[in-house]
């Protein structure tokens, strides 16, 4: 997804969609995730967000200084610290769901003129992709994403094995291995 996409569209987007924007692009968060997110998955002393994955793993995310200073506003004025981040900037402070965030994406990429199709999910790939380009380790971008197998992250980025050097291709099994013997012990 282009750059030029995403900022049209984020300077369009209210404070809601700005955060859940920032939240898939930047910290990798699924929609689910970041419907659910809450102060206490903010560790604004270490700037990393943290919480459960799909697979009830957990994801410790460094946060960009974008992502940490929209969030440092939105929880300023947090009415209710149980409360969802997202939940104050809904009408009538009601959760948020999925549909919500979707319609509002739609609404602003309509308002910046972007024809292109991405969604929320696009945005969680593109932060992957960033992580793997300046890392050049899948693990880091498995963990990231918060999937259990490196086939699927590798699939996700659009890599094949072949794409991979042989040492990725061991770490990767080696680390499933141990995984894998955890979780049977």
């Amino acid at each position: 997804m282009p750059q030029l996409d995403f900022e049209a569209t984020y300077r369009k987007a209210g404070p809601l969609l700005q955060i859940a924007l920032l939240l898939a692009r930047e910290a990798g968060l699924r929609l689910k995730a970041i419907r659910e997110f809450r102060l206490d998955n903010i560790d604004f002393e270490n700037s990393q967000v943290y919480g459960r994955t799909k697979a009830y793993g957990t994801y410790n995310v460094p946060m960009t200084k974008r992502l940490e200073a929209k969030l440092l506003w939105a929880c300023a004025s947090l009415p209710d610290v149980g409360q969802g981040i997202l939940q104050q900037f809904n009408r009538g402070q009601k959760p948020v769901c999925g549909t919500n965030i979707q319609q509002k994406l739609a609404a602003a990429k309509r308002a910046a003129g972007i024809t292109r199709k991405w969604g929320m999910h696009d945005l969680r790939r593109t932060g992957a992709r960033n992580l793997y380009r300046v890392t050049g380790n899948i693990l880091k971008v498995q963990r990231f994403l918060g999937h259990t197998s490196p086939a699927h992250s590798w699939w996700y980025l659009g890599l094949e094995a072949n794409d991979l050097s042989q040492a990725e291709i061991e770490q990767c099994s080696s680390a499933q291995l141990n995984e894998e013997k955890e979780n049977a012990a």
